[in-house]
């Protein structure tokens, strides 16, 4: 949590207090219900998809901050709090898909939303308020093959986030010409927490290309992801008309805005060597820019960078890999991954990070292919890393990892 010194006439310097030793208790139930219809209207030439969803929640939260009376105060601080909110989602939506020709096919959609939900109960100091927001969000695909054994693909779309799960238990599609609209937060939670109700807007585009005679796969793919939201976080006041000035025990809140952008782009190139080999190379480059503003706390106030940062960060990614497939079953296979990453906007002490790691694998396919045995020994140098959430990637081992799988189809 943050103690906002309100200043008034008792104190002369306003500052941002984050206090250390101090303990947080917390506790959440949640109870959710959800129910949709769809129905879906198919001829040759077209597809109609509508439906409807609604969905209700009731979360119990408690919460309690103690921090004993050491340091500039010295009275303990003690902030128990428990809140019964409720939580609620409306949703209408419709999708065409209209197949001109063989080779052409267009993606029109269109989604009304209506989420009713709790300012706060995630970060303490909590709020029993509650609110509620709207969107209507378009939606537009394309896919196109404009040769033989190429595709293109592009898509916009426009979406509101949920609170919890309420965006991920859904029958309403969730791609667009193979671009994903359906996000919790595209912001990652391990960066901002949880921020209810985000407005995203994407952007996506792809190209792919299989030519025959040389066994090669080919694809290209850019996106461009924004969010923008206005959160409410929990802050603990000084009373400057109490006995005790000083004392920050009165739980508040403030108001941030947040604008997030990520954008990314990927390179596959895939050869098969004779019947049994195959080769690869894959590069991801990610840049993600997040701005936070608060819109109550003036930046003249020392520590207001807490609240208010415009942060960069840039990751490039590229595995190699090889993969021998036997037609008796026996499979192998060596990868490596190469990960540098730069920051921009963060303390010195958030450092940039380039390194490698190597796996291997071996196992053996049986029963038509329906049965998998797969040993994997990950991260054969031992290497640790930090990387900064803020660009999104896959998580590696951290650590020397023997793994052992069994996988069984019916």
């Amino acid at each position: 949590y943050t103690f906002i010194d309100l200043g008034g006439n008792t104190v002369t310097n306003d500052f941002l207090w984050n206090p250390n030793n101090t303990t947080l208790g917390f506790q959440r139930a949640l109870t959710a219900y959800s129910t949709e219809l769809q129905q879906i209207w198919e001829t040759p030439q077209q597809t109609l998809v509508v439906g409807g969803r609604y969905q209700f929640a009731w979360a119990d939260t408690d919460s309690s901050l103690f921090r004993p009376g050491t340091g500039p105060f010295g009275v303990d601080v003690n902030v128990p709090q428990s809140f019964d909110n409720d939580l609620n989602r409306f949703s209408l939506y419709g999708y065409e898909h209209w197949k001109f020709c063989d080779t052409l096919s267009v993606i029109g959609g269109l989604s009304y939303d209506k989420l009713h939900y709790p300012r706060n109960i995630d970060i303490a100091p909590l709020t029993g308020d509650e609110t509620t927001t709207d969107r209507l969000s378009p939606k537009a695909g394309i896919l196109w093959t404009p040769w033989q054994d190429a595709n293109v693909r592009a898509a916009y779309t426009r979406s509101l986030g949920g609170v919890f799960l309420d965006s991920s238990v859904r029958l309403e599609p969730v791609q667009i010409a193979g671009f994903n609209q359906a996000y919790r937060s595209l912001i990652p939670e391990s960066v901002a927490g949880l921020v209810p109700g985000t407005r995203f807007e994407t952007w996506g585009a792809g190209f792919d290309q299989r030519f025959k005679e040389t066994g090669t796969y080919l694809l290209l793919q850019g996106e461009v992801l924004n969010s923008d939201a206005t959160r409410t976080l929990g802050i603990l006041t000084n009373d400057v008309a109490s006995a005790d000035p000083l004392t920050p025990g009165n739980p508040s809140s403030t108001r941030q805005t947040l604008d997030f952008e990520e954008r990314s782009f990927v390179a596959v190139v895939n050869q098969l060597v004779g019947k049994e080999w195959s080769l690869g190379v894959r590069y991801k480059l990610t840049d993600a820019d997040l701005e936070t503003q608060s819109l109550d706390i003036p930046s003249t106030v020392s520590g207001a960078s807490v609240l208010n940062q415009d942060v960069s960060a840039t990751l490039h990614q590229v595995w190699l890999y090889a993969i021998y497939q036997h037609r008796c079953g026996f499979f192998a296979q060596f990868d490596t991954v190469w990960s540098q990453q730069s920051n921009r906007g963060y303390p010195a002490s958030v450092t940039s990070a380039d390194f490698w790691q190597v796996n291997m694998y071996a196992g053996y396919r049986f029963l038509q292919r329906r049965g998998e045995v797969r040993l994997g020994l990950q991260n054969l140098g031992d290497q640790n890393y930090r990387l900064n959430p803020l660009t999104l990637y896959n998580e590696l081992p951290r650590e020397r990892t023997l793994t052992v799988s069994l996988k069984l189809d019916f």
